[in-house]
């Protein structure tokens, strides 16, 4: 972040689209939480154990876990708009039929549970899609600052929504509730229909859902910043878990709140995000990548510490106000680093997978937090947490996220590789270059040729392997496997950029001549 271009944080906003589409997310998150919160609500006043509180955590957050690479993969060639139409109207069929049920007075835990489990997948659909929408409706500049104002807009709906259901459930009872919030999906439904753009989603190549999942793990697996990335976020998901599953219980047997009191500590959050969110901009612009998530995580740890000793609801509030600007803090600061590090061509896969980790430790945790509160007692488990929390700050200090430095995805200038002879059709292609080497190089050659190795890998290899000659040693020759012709092409092409091409201009300083290459097909 430091040394960035600056962006004012409003500029986006002038975007009426853009405006219109953050309504959308907005209605679709204010819903979907207006759900959890009921959940949440009617299990804690049932008297249920924390762990089946905190379950309700787990329902929401799993479906990122289960589906978020495939809803990753299917939103490059599927109409966005589509795709949004539809869960919104699923969302609002969901809401509806809880409303039924809970009227003729069907509702219990499997059917909670089950509704909080749709709902948690309309979500996966709606913040992956919403991701791979943004960079058809702004610069790529305005990417500096567009996911810090969703994150301030998708964790405003955590101060709306509580603050809506929990007056709506404690004025008018849970099935005007659950109304309430199909009343928003519908709203979501209309907004997607008119406002987002025909043509997001259109790639001009489709793939086999199983190849473009496997591709978007490969690219994970050889791309050392990605996985850094991943690890951090993880490590910062699993005790941050800790709040959401067991503010319910907090709230219920240590501050003895009412229905609407635990809605307003719930919306203190979402607080804390927009109002953070927007004061914190000076302070993010002047700050590294790692300080901020480590300025962020020793503050939710505070919140979290504060839980185990405050009994005061308005102290309480405060508590919540810090622990939401640090969540959305900490949250933004991944997307912006993804936004600005990941290729174009991989981008919707690899924040799929960046939500399946952060949502799957929050699945993880909150099962975890709600076993630990009913083995050791629900202040242990919250102090543990802060712990855990306060340990994560300095670890992204010491071993946080790459620089993006060197590693700005520009697009490379290429020249398009030769066409085929003949028609490859899907059969498999292997590349063979052959390499000579100046001997003086050899030791510089091989090092740069595995950098080259994990860049084709990354950009769609399936294999690739390099051998010498046992008769001239001078000569190595490369062997890469694509899918077919197609892929090698894109390879060579759209998904190539300026630090992917420099690995291959570093090895070619090494060489006596210029590579030759050849393509082989693969015998069936």
């Amino acid at each position: 972040m430091v040394g960035e271009s600056q962006m004012g944080f409003f500029a986006p906003l002038r975007i009426r689209r853009l405006r219109l589409l953050l309504l959308l997310e907005l209605g679709a998150s204010v819903g979907i939480w207006i759900l959890v919160l009921a959940a949440q609500w009617i299990l804690t006043e049932a008297g249920e154990s924390a762990t089946t509180v905190s379950a309700v955590q787990f329902a929401i957050s799993v479906p990122f876990f289960l589906f978020a690479v495939p809803i990753g993969a299917i939103v490059e060639y599927t109409s966005h708009r589509r795709l949004l139409v539809v869960t919104s109207v699923v969302l609002l069929a969901a809401s509806i039929g809880l409303a039924v049920l809970d009227f003729l007075g069907h509702v219990g835990v499997a059917v909670l549970m089950g509704s909080v489990f749709v709902a948690g997948v309309g979500l996966a659909v709606v913040a992956i899609v919403w991701q791979a929408l943004l960079p058809h409706i702004v610069s790529r500049d305005m990417m500096a600052v567009v996911p810090a104002i969703d994150g301030a807009v998708f964790n405003g709906a955590r101060a709306i929504g509580p603050l809506i259901g929990g007056a709506i459930l404690a004025g008018l009872g849970s099935t005007w509730a659950f109304s309430s919030a199909g009343a928003m999906f519908a709203g979501c439904a209309l907004i997607a229909a008119r406002q987002v753009p025909a043509t997001a989603g259109s790639a001009s190549i489709r793939r086999p859902l199983g190849r473009a999942v496997s591709s978007g793990l490969r690219f994970i697996r050889y791309s050392r910043w990605t996985r850094r990335l991943l690890v951090r976020l993880t490590i910062f998901g699993i005790p941050a878990s800790c709040l959401w599953a067991l503010l319910p219980l907090v709230a219920h047997d240590r501050l003895h709140t009412s229905t609407f009191e635990f809605g307003v500590m719930s919306g203190a959050i979402g607080v804390g995000a927009v109002v953070g969110t927007i004061a914190l901009m000076p302070l993010r612009a002047r700050m590294t990548w790692n300080r901020y998530v480590a300025l962020g995580s020793a503050a939710y740890a505070l919140a979290l510490g504060g839980m185990t000793v405050i009994t005061r609801f308005d102290l309480m509030l405060v508590l919540m106000v810090v622990a939401g600007a640090a969540w959305v803090g900490v949250q933004s600061t991944w997307m912006i680093a993804a936004h600005k590090v990941v290729p174009t061509w991989i981008k919707a896969r690899v924040i799929a997978f960046i939500m399946l980790m952060f949502q799957g430790s929050q699945a993880v945790g909150a099962i975890l937090w709600g076993v630990l509160a009913d083995v050791v007692g629900l202040v242990p488990a919250v102090a543990t947490a802060a712990v855990l929390m306060f340990v994560s700050a300095g670890g992204v200090l010491r071993r946080g996220i790459f620089s993006s430095e060197g590693i700005v995805p520009d697009p490379a200038e290429v020249e398009n590789p030769a066409a085929p002879f003949g028609d490859y059709g899907e059969r498999r292609v292997v590349i063979e270059t052959t390499y000579v080497v100046a001997p003086a190089n050899r030791s510089n050659f091989l090092a740069g040729i595995r950098t080259v190795q994990h860049s084709r890998l990354r950009l769609g290899a399936l294999r690739c392997v390099v051998t010498q000659s046992a008769e001239l040693p001078d000569i190595f020759v490369e062997y890469c496997m694509f899918s077919d012709w197609a892929d090698y092409f894109s390879q060579e092409t759209e998904r190539l950029t300026q630090p992917e091409k420099q690995l291959r201009e570093r090895v070619a300083t090494t060489l006596e001549s210029r590579p030759s290459s050849r393509v082989l097909l693969v015998t069936d």
